[in-house]
């Protein structure tokens, strides 16, 4: 745990330095907006309170404002955050993979391309699992049967347009 607390310190420490330009490191950030694009209580909030941790620890930042605006994948709140945020070197938006997808299906006015990354703090790795009972053993059955019927296999799981969702039949 140390050395994730570690990690997530010295990034935290890059990501401000970043944010508070050509000085870098020697400033201290009065101030850090916070965009959450996803409800209280999950993994995205979760990162932005433990880099608040870790910033204020450090001391890297006086005061942190959060906003969490929740919703599609993250695509309801990015195009608050770029609205009123975009160029503000003061902010910053916990992100991740679901969100390239769900901008896609959602067909939001701003994306991915909007954005300005930082850091990348963490990884998702991509599951796929059937009941026990299925006739689908491996990845090959599972295209298989896709190619023979898109619209008889269901598929779940989280936000919409990300890569844990397809329209299930």
């Amino acid at each position: 745990m140390s050395s994730r607390r570690s990690l997530l310190a010295a990034v935290t420490g890059l990501a401000a330095a970043a944010l508070a330009g050509d000085a870098g490191a020697q400033q201290r950030l009065a101030s850090l907006y916070m965009f959450i694009p996803a409800g209280p209580g999950g993994g995205w909030d979760g990162l932005g309170r433990a880099i608040e941790q870790v910033a204020r620890q450090a001391g890297l930042v006086g005061t942190f404002q959060f906003e969490n605006v929740g919703g599609a994948g993250g695509s309801v709140g990015l195009p608050r955050f770029v609205g009123q945020r975009r160029g503000r070197p003061d902010a910053l938006m916990v992100t991740g993979s679901i969100m390239v997808g769900a901008t896609l299906t959602n067909r939001t006015p701003v994306g991915m391309k909007d954005l300005t990354p930082v850091a990348r703090l963490t990884e998702e790795a991509g599951v796929v699992v059937v009941p026990a009972s299925s006739d689908i053993k491996d990845l090959a059955g599972l295209l298989a049967a896709l190619k023979a019927n898109p619209g008889g296999v269901s598929v779940g799981g989280g936000s919409a347009g990300g890569p844990t969702t397809s329209p299930s039949g």
